[in-house]
């Protein structure tokens, strides 16, 4: 194999565009990625008994929980997180988990609230509630999201990235999870 020189004049010129390229990139925020947005989580009991929402991992990794919920039509509970909060980019899937407490447990919670904060704290209670909890039924369940963000909803809320922000709506229906996105200007 030969190797041949490059010529000093097409060095120079190889040099100035490989520079100006990385300084166009450097001035224009390229990073590789795709730029993050802005994202809201709405959480939703539609179901007919008070949840608790357990576990929100989006691609398996910890994500926020919104903890209690009562059943409602209309309200729920809202996150919000703004363009550069995560690095992680758009989830593909999120692993759902929430408990429906039962008959048993709330006999038994009513019960607490009539006793002193320090009955109610004992290890004998600490041993019932950690029973009586077990005992509820418990619900997990994993969404692909790559149907539900899809790349033109991506694509709509990057175009204006200041002022939308993707917005899943989390429902929960007794024993069931969906999810819904959409596009939401939010100034």
């Amino acid at each position: 194999m030969v190797a041949t020189k490059l010529p000093l004049r097409h060095f120079r010129r190889a040099l100035v565009l490989g520079l100006g390229i990385i300084a166009l990139a450097a001035c224009s925020g390229f990073s590789g990625k795709e730029p993050s947005i802005g994202m809201t989580l709405e959480f939703m009991n539609r179901g007919k008994d008070f949840i608790a929402v357990t576990r929100f991992d989006p691609d398996g990794l910890p994500g926020p929980v919104p903890g209690a919920l009562g059943a409602s039509q209309t309200e729920g509970k809202q996150m919000s997180f703004m363009p550069g909060d995560s690095q992680l980019g758009l989830p593909a899937f999120v692993d759902v988990e929430w408990t429906i407490p039962n008959k048993d447990y709330w006999a038994w919670s009513a019960e607490m609230d009539k006793q002193a904060p320090q009955a109610r704290h004992s290890t004998k209670n600490r041993e019932i509630y950690e029973r009586l909890w077990k005992a509820n039924p418990s619900y997990t369940q994993r969404v692909d999201l790559t149907p539900i963000i899809t790349p033109e909803l991506v694509t709509r809320v990057r175009a204006d990235r200041q002022n939308t922000q993707l917005k899943l709506t989390i429902i929960f229906n007794n024993d069931q999870v969906s999810i819904e996105a959409e596009a939401r200007k939010w100034r």
